[in-house]
């Protein structure tokens, strides 16, 4: 019978399993009962925790399983309240609930109301109809909103004994607490939940009248501890009354809120205030109960606080109720020891006698015993309400107690201010005598401690004015040194360019000249601030060769004679002994040498000589002595000259170039060798002494012929300028005349060789000779360095724009100082343009090519119609003034039949020249010309109005001829002067 029942299912398993399946879908109102939530009458005073039930439970999101038509059969049954580690079967996010609800036959209710809670966001369906939503359903994290309402009670209109389904469609994707992701639910009497709600938001209001309260204390002691900073125990109970209302405030928050993650940051915020409490309120008690703080202790307990309360605050998605439980429990036993250990200080302040600190001990005990009976409800006397209650009275216990003490202490210390303003007042007129004894010594210390001020007041002046000098020589250096590169630097740039594309062979070799010696002037003067910098730091060894410094200095003498020849000057080397073997550094030794040498050459008059001299003086030292016929160094400038950056004459036209580095090097490695150097100077030269230890050596034959590195003075030697090419054997004339004005030799004639193809070429050696020769030869454009001796550019500038003969001439102003007010004060002196060094040479090509151009645009428009007799508004004022004065000569001399270019020259005090060129660049017309065209002018006129005859005008305006008069009136207006009348 068994095995036929078995053969009979296996026959007609689908058939069995198509039946039940469209069994299983016929919408039979009993369909999923065993999900059912009985509503009876006991729940006007109760509720009815529906997540105590077992759930029908769909993964997905489709709307039309709110309907109770459709089966949940199929479905799982499921618990509405999971988290993170019990999730539904099949859970993605999102889901739907469903329960039955039935009205029990004998309940006389038919007003329901049901409340959610969540941290989600749902939708309530009841019979397929939407009543409620709570935040933003959506299928994706993106488009859902989250959301909980604690007071929302939504109503149910259940009046008959059928079921009802009940369908939550629920979504969350964020999972604020990893214990609580599904939700919550309660039904009960409508009009109990409402009056429930209405209660619970009066309740939670009124806790919040003790936070309100102490706010009050906080802001109380926060003005006490402002106007009396050192009574800090207003400041440490401020702390700890604003951790408790901290506290207090958070929790109300997370109760009301209606965001979960607000909700989770103000349990963390709840949490980590509690956390933090221990160590105010130990702070606060070791305070009041001893005069000096336990640092160690109250270290410890702040650590192990900050410990708690980064678990507590910084814990991103925790579950705080499982830390309640763990680490919580650990936080509350570190806040009873901290609160024990408290109760032990203050037993010993009452011991020492301060009866009053009993009020903290009492207060400790209430706290501490009302943590434990109704914080925790350890014993589980008291419900939600009654421990907040609670917990906000114990709130205040503390702080009420402590204002009491406070307010002890305070009283008692006015009490013992009065009696010691009475001990005081005794104790004055006790001291009054002795303040005026005292009185008379202050004066007279006074009196000597005014005359102790002003000597160190000078003193102090004294500094400054060094502290002035040193830091003008530093600012002096860094604009000198900037000079001293971007000049061998423009010598660098702009050959190799060159060098790049020029076939000329000669010229080739002096483009790689000015290179080669430029890139080792660099060299040498990098290397010389690298010296320096190690002397500074400690980082310069000695190294000691054996040499015979006599040969040596020979050698060393030798090299410097090209460059003593270029500045036309003797090179004399004595010394008293034959030969000089000795243990030195070569490296520093030449270093010094080439230094005191290449000054003596550089500060030397023409035509004169040096003296070197080579001096053994006894068995510990030798000396070196270089003196020269120069210009000598003032005396008040004599003990600055080893100072680093220090320049005796530091102006913009001192006629020697340095960067005031060179003596000081000498002097930091003579010291470091245990030597000395010393000075004197007078009006006819200066004479420099190095004294060097001795040590003797004996030579090695491969030693003897040790010299210094030609390298190490090449650059220091004559320049090699090689010829012109084309610049003197057969000259090329231009319209146009650019005057050069340059100290530099090798950069002069850099400029010369660059524009000597397009210009004819003036060159000056600085800015004195620059002015001469642009008044007697009045170039088209001049091209002057800044820096230069006896007049730097600026005064070159402001003298010749200030002069009627050579105003009209462009300046280009070619300088290292790019510093702003340099610029300015280059352009307010009249300069036209302003060009950095190193420059491009293109870049000086436009400039020059710009400026001419320019000029020739002005001559035009001057020179058309005799535009220049009425129209000169454009021209500067001098140029207005030159021209009117040259008008009014010639009208004053009209009729003058000797009056001709020579004439106008002395009147208007320039020569032919002179004339010539500068009303060629103003106006682009000769003197002979301008005399010319004014007289037709004038004779045009008088013939207008008809003042005379033909041969009338003719001697009123100079013409001795009237033949000559008629031809040139006819050449200069088309028609003869019959034809003016006409």
């Amino acid at each position: 019978m068994f095995h036929a029942l078995i053969r009979f299912i296996q026959q007609h398993l689908r058939l069995i399993t198509l039946c039940s399946f469209l069994f299983g879908m016929l919408p039979f109102p009993g369909a999923g009962q065993t999900n059912t939530a009985i509503l009876h009458d006991t729940l006007t005073n109760t509720y009815l925790p529906l997540q105590n039930y077992k759930w029908r439970f769909h993964p997905g999101d489709d709307t039309a399983w709110a309907s109770p038509n459709v089966s949940d059969a199929n479905w799982k049954n499921a618990s509405i309240k999971f988290g993170k580690h019990d999730l539904p079967e099949q859970w993605t996010g999102i889901g739907w609930f469903r329960i039955w609800l039935k009205k029990e036959e004998a309940a006389r209710i038919n007003a329901w109301a049901l409340q959610i809670n969540h941290d989600g966001a749902s939708e309530i369906y009841l019979d397929g109809q939407k009543i409620a939503a709570i935040g933003k359903v959506g299928p994706s994290k993106q488009t859902y909103k989250a959301a909980r309402d604690p007071f929302l009670a939504i109503p149910l209109a259940i009046t008959d004994t059928m079921p009802h389904l009940l369908a939550i469609r629920y979504c969350n994707y964020d999972h604020y607490f990893s214990n609580f992701v599904g939700f919550q639910g309660w039904i009960s009497e409508a009009n109990f939940m409402l009056a429930k709600h209405r209660s619970d938001q009066r309740f939670y209001d009124y806790l919040l009248m003790s936070g309100a309260a102490m706010s009050m204390l906080i802001l109380l002691h926060l003005l006490l501890y402002a106007f009396y900073p050192k009574q800090k125990v207003n400041l440490y109970y401020s702390l700890f009354v604003l951790g408790t209302t901290i506290s207090l405030f958070a929790r109300y928050e997370a109760i009301v809120t209606r965001d979960p993650g607000m909700q989770l940051l103000l349990y963390k915020i709840f949490s980590a205030s509690i956390s933090l409490m221990p160590f105010f309120f130990a702070l606060l008690l070791y305070h009041v109960s001893s005069a000096v703080l336990p640092r160690k202790k109250l270290w410890f307990i702040g650590i192990i606080s900050m410990v708690f309360t980064v678990i507590y605050f910084f814990g991103n998605n925790v579950d705080l109720l499982t830390i309640n439980s763990t680490i919580g429990t650990l936080n509350n036993l570190f806040t009873v020891l901290v609160m024990a250990d408290g109760l032990i200080a203050v037993s010993k302040a009452i011991r020492r006698g301060d009866q009053r600190i009993w009020l903290i001990g009492f207060g400790i005990l209430i706290v501490v015993l009302g943590s434990v009976i109704v914080g925790a409800n350890t014993f589980r006397l008291f419900n939600f309400y009654q421990l907040m209650t609670g917990m906000a009275i114990l709130c205040l216990v503390m702080p009420v107690l402590f204002s009491i003490y406070i307010a002890m202490d305070v009283a008692s210390t006015n009490r013992q201010l009065s009696a010691q303003l009475k001990q005081n007042d005794l104790l004055a007129s006790e001291n009054l005598l002795k303040e005026q004894e005292k009185t008379q010594l202050i004066t007279q210390q006074a009196e000597q401690l005014e005359k102790t001020v002003m000597e160190r007041t000078a003193q102090v002046r004294d500094q400054a004015e060094r502290l002035r000098e040193m830091d003008a020589a530093k600012s002096r250096f860094f604009v000198n040194l900037t000079h001293e590169f971007k000049t061998p630097l423009t010598l660098i740039i702009n050959p190799a360019r060159e060098l790049l594309k020029q076939p000329d062979t000669a010229a080739a070799k002096q483009y790689a000249s000015f290179i080669l010696q430029n890139s080792e002037r660099l060299l040498q003067l990098i290397n010389q601030l690298l010296d320096l910098s190690r002397l500074e730091n400690g980082q310069m060894d000695i190294h000691y060769q054996s040499i015979d410094l006599v040969k040596w200095l020979q050698l060393h003498v030798q090299q410097f004679s090209s460059l003593a020849e270029h500045h036309q000057l003797r090179l004399n080397l004595s010394n008293n002994i034959q030969e000089l073997p000795v243990r030195a550094d070569l490296d520093k030794l030449e270093k010094i040498t080439q230094n005191i040498i290449s000054n003596a050459i550089k500060f030397s008059q023409p035509d004169s000589s040096i003296e070197i001299t080579l001096i053994k003086t006894n068995d510990a030292f030798f000396t070196i002595t270089v003196s020269d016929q120069g210009t000598g160094i003032p005396a008040d400038k004599l003990p600055y000259i080893f100072d680093r950056f220090y320049q005796a004459d530091a102006s913009d036209t001192r006629t020697r170039e340095g960067t005031g580095i060179g003596l000081a090097l000498v002097k930091e490695l003579t010291e470091l060798l245990g030597g000395s150097i010393s000075v004197s100077s007078k009006e006819a030269g200066t004479t420099f002494s190095i004294q060097l230890p001795y040590h003797p050596a004996d030579l090695d034959p491969s030693t003897e012929n040790l010299a210094a590195s030609p390298a190490a003075v090449h650059s220091l030697t004559r320049p090699a300028i090689l010829p012109s090419s084309g610049s003197t054997e057969h000259p090329v004339q231009h319209n146009e005349t650019i005057l050069i004005v340059e100290d530099n030799e090798q950069l002069r004639e850099f400029m010369n060789i660059s524009l000597r193809e397009n210009y004819q070429i003036l060159l000056a050696q600085n800015g004195e000779e620059g002015i001469i020769m642009a008044t007697e030869q009045i170039p088209t454009l001049i091209l002057t360095d800044l820096m230069m001796p006896h007049k730097n550019g600026y005064e070159l500038c402001e003298v010749l724009k200030k002069d009627e003969r050579t105003s009209h001439i462009p300046v280009i102003m070619l300088t290292a100082k790019t510093d702003q007010d340099s610029r300015i004060h280059g352009l307010e002196t009249g300069a036209d343009a302003y060009l950095s060094k190193p420059f491009d040479k293109r870049e000086l090509i436009a400039q020059i090519t710009n400026l001419i151009q320019l000029r020739k645009q002005l001559r035009e428009k001057y020179s058309r119609n005799n535009n220049w007799l009425t129209h000169t508004t454009d021209l500067p004022s001098i140029e207005q003034h030159f021209l009117e004065r040259i008008r009014t000569a010639i009208n004053d001399r009209l009729d003058d039949l000797q009056f001709n270019a020579e004439e106008l020259g002395r009147e208007v005090g320039l020569s032919r020249t002179q004339l010539y060129r500068k009303l060629k660049d103003l106006i682009d017309q000769s003197p002979g010309d301008l005399i010319r065209g004014i007289r037709m002018q004038k004779a045009h006129e008088l013939l207008e109005k008809n003042a005379g005859t033909v041969s009338e005008i003719c001697y009123l305006v100079g013409y001795g001829n009237p033949a000559n008069f008629s031809t040139s009136f006819t050449k200069h207006f088309g028609y003869p002067p019959s034809g003016v009348r006409k």
